[in-house]
């Protein structure tokens, strides 16, 4: 029941922030007193560990808006990336977004490990699994408000092979690939999505595996699965990193950033749904 307490005050505030006025990207489209209240509802806290962890978290929040704020502005600038852009600024639109997120996950691990040292893993592990949501929604909101959302894509109910083909069809169409741009785009991508399934499981879903309310583990388990889902999430920039890099070198850079941009997409909405999918 308390698992799925966590996930519904997740995704009123989704719906909450779909129904918002647009915003400037280099705020947060959920308010921070919205945050509080989802942290509240999703953190349980004993009387004596409060105070503690809101000290912590309100000196997170002073660094994570900021970390935040440069992540969702090239997050919205790599969106916007089209086959106009020049070649240098499609790369460092690209550029930008990888070192943001390796940035903000450098910054959850540290106060993760703060908040697990000054309270328990338990506690640790639900902050953490919080902000990754909520991030997910930050992002979400930012790619629905751009073309990106027309190619929007989960398999659902498809078989394995039916997947990966109506996944390859909407992603030549996302990009725009001629003829001459497939030979130099497949061959380098379908080694992206074999290393990504192996590394990620299909369709992203190891992230199911650090979704489930982190109560139901005792605190030394909770904080091992809190240190393994940053990892995970670090090895993920990197594999986008290594695979945007070689797409620029044989691609070109714009096709290199609209790959980025589409794969981040989904795996974002991939995400999202073995998040809320996970018992």
């Amino acid at each position: 029941m308390r698992r799925a307490g966590f996930t519904f005050s997740i995704w009123l505030v989704a719906i909450a922030v779909q129904g918002q006025h647009a915003q400037t990207s280099l705020s947060l489209s959920v308010p921070k007193n919205d945050r509080v209240s989802v942290i509240k509802t999703s953190v349980r806290l004993a009387e004596w560990h409060e105070k503690s962890f809101w000290r912590l978290y309100d000196k997170y929040m002073v660094d994570a808006v900021k970390g935040y704020s440069l992540t969702y502005r090239s997050l919205s600038e790599l969106a916007k990336t089209d086959n106009t852009l020049d070649g240098p600024e499609a790369f460092q639109n690209g550029r930008n977004l990888i070192d943001y997120r390796e940035n903000e996950l450098a910054l959850r691990k540290q106060y993760y490990q703060e908040i697990g040292g000054a309270l328990n893993g338990v506690i640790a592990l639900q902050f953490l699994q919080t902000e990754a949501m909520m991030d997910m929604i930050e992002s979400s909101e930012i790619y629905g408000k751009s073309t990106w959302k027309k190619f929007r894509f989960h398999p659902l109910a498809l078989s394995e092979e039916q997947a990966r083909a109506a996944k390859h069809n909407i992603l030549k169409s996302a990009l725009s690939l001629s003829a001459s741009e497939e030979n130099s785009f497949w061959p380098v991508y379908e080694r992206f999505e074999e290393e990504c399934n192996a590394l990620l499981g299909n369709d992203y879903n190891i992230y199911t595996l650090f979704a489930s309310d982190a109560a139901d583990f005792t605190p030394a388990l909770a904080k091992r699965l809190g240190h393994d889902l940053l990892r995970v999430m670090e090895r993920e920039n990197k594999l986008k990193e290594k695979y945007f890099l070689e797409m620029s070198a044989t691609a070109g850079s714009v096709i290199a950033a609209r790959f980025l941009a589409w794969e981040d997409y989904y795996s974002l909405i991939s995400k999202m749904h073995a998040w809320a999918e996970t018992p």
